[in-house]
Formats: structure tokens, C-alpha cells, sequence
């Protein structure tokens, strides 16, 4: 009940995948799986089109017709889109040994420290808001 990839083949096995000694040389076996794009339907759905394919959806991504949304990856942090560059600030507490994190974001400068979170403003933004200016 799960695909498995045999030297680069997408290969479907009921149960425990069986290869026999005689084969096993120069064998590669892995679990495979399908790695779609992160979307708003989460890890989406499959499709059997007119023309007698499987395919993934939203992806449109052609798939093995035993997949299972179990064999369905996907890729991307679904919070990532929020943040337009990797550009961070790090600051050391000056009460603790902990250390907040600013992230520029889409909509602006965001930090993971409990007056930012409580009070969406923080004297680690307003920092980084000096040092940008």
C-alpha cells in the first residue's frame, strides 16, 4: 500500500516490497513520494482526467494511479510567503539569556518577543525601523 522508487521507476507494492536476491544487485530503493507546491487546499486532491491520467491537484502534477494522498509532500512553509526577504535582526534580552528575532516581512517588521506579540510594537522594531531610516 505505498510506491516505492526502484532505480528511478515508481513502483506500487501491496504490503512489504519484495525483490529477490537475484535482483537486489545495483538495486536502489526508496519510498517515493510527491512534492507539490504549497496552495490554500492544503495537500489538494487527485484527479483521474478524461484522457485516463492521474494527475494532482492544483499542481496538475501527472501521478501513478495507486497514489494515495498519503504519498503527497508537500513543499513550502505555508507562513513563508510572509516574509518578502531572509533578511533578519537578532538581539540579545537584557534580562535573560534569550534572543528575539526580526523578520521583515510583507507587510512590515515582525519580532518574536512578548511585546511584540501582545502589543504588535517593541523596542526590537523599533531599532531595526531607526537603522532602515
Amino acid at each position: 500500500m505505498a510506491l516505492w522508487s526502484v532505480n528511478d521507476e515508481i513502483v506500487y507494492s501491496d504490503g512489504p516490497l519484495s525483490i529477490s536476491a537475484k535482483e537486489m544487485s545495483g538495486v536502489f530503493v526508496q519510498r517515493h513520494f510527491y512534492k507539490v507546491p504549497f496552495s490554500n487546499v492544503g495537500k489538494g486532491g487527485i484527479i483521474k482526467t478524461s484522457s485516463d491520467r492521474y494527475v494532482h491537484m492544483p499542481s496538475w502534477i501527472e501521478v501513478h494511479p495507486k497514489t494515495t494522498i498519503a504519498d503527497i509532500q508537500v513543499q513550502k512553509d505555508p507562513f513563508e510567503e510572509l516574509f518578502i526577504e531572509k533578511k533578519t535582526w537578532t538581539f540579545k534580552s537584557a534580562s535573560s539569556d534569550k534572543e528575539y528575532t526580526v523578520k521583515q516581512g510583507k507587510n512590515g517588521l515582525y519580532c518574536d518577543c512578548w511585546g511584540y506579540i501582545a502589543h504588535k510594537r517593541c523596542k526590537h522594531v523599533k531599532q531595526v525601523k531607526e537603522e532602515l531610516c
